[in-house]
């Protein structure tokens, strides 16, 4: 084969190498880290978030603190850990011990999307799923009459307000859904139900 012929077949198989190449990028999947928008570090920021909420277990008013932390992305998801416990001792009115009262706490993780998070007042929407116990105590502490464990989904919607760049009010409310239990005389619709949260949400926004 002379010269000519040689080049010709080098560099056409050059072009074919690079058309294959092309085809395939055209085809790639599109993926979390390599689109065309790209997520890196300027879009990822943090926070912690204080609240207390107010309301009702079988008939007993409950105070409730909760304090959960996490990281957002592009200031429209959300994602991290939470824990939430009673303040006041919950009186259950089923309950027929006297000076006894209920203790409550859950744990676990949520997720939550923003929206219009740029404007001064917006909207956002946490889920919390986690694992929560009740149990019977006085002032001495526990009585031994055991406690209930329990698996507990709660979704939220919250109106927030951007008070400065680091930190945001918020309030609103949840529906407590918890799972199948039975502890002395209630159930978990007895203590399933609306909470009315108001908070505050400190930390890096992107």
């Amino acid at each position: 084969m002379n010269k000519k012929i040689i080049s010709g077949l080098v560099f056409a198989c050059v072009i074919m190498f690079q058309v294959n190449l092309f085809a395939q990028d055209k085809n790639e999947a599109k993926t979390l880290f390599r689109s065309g928008n790209p997520i890196n570090t300027k879009d990822l920021g943090f926070f912690v978030a204080p609240s207390y909420g107010l309301t009702q277990m079988d008939g007993s008013t409950a105070s409730l603190f909760s304090l959960r932390g996490g990281m957002n992305l592009k200031d429209k998801f959300s994602f991290g850990a939470y824990f939430n416990t009673s303040l006041n001792q919950i009186r259950p009115q089923s309950e027929t011990i006297q000076n006894i009262y209920m203790d409550y706490w859950t744990v676990g993780g949520f997720i939550e999307y923003t929206l219009f998070s740029k404007r001064v007042a917006h909207l956002t929407f946490p889920l919390y799923v986690g694992y929560g116990e009740v149990e019977m105590d006085n002032e001495n502490g526990a009585v031994g009459l055991g406690e209930a464990n329990f698996f507990q989904i709660e979704p939220s919607a919250l109106l927030e307000v951007n008070l400065h760049k680091y930190m945001r009010f918020n309030l609103g409310v949840g529906y407590r859904l918890v799972g199948q239990m039975n502890y002395r005389n209630f159930k978990q619709s007895d203590i399933s139900g609306l909470t009315g949260y108001v908070g505050l949400k400190l930390g890096l926004f992107r």
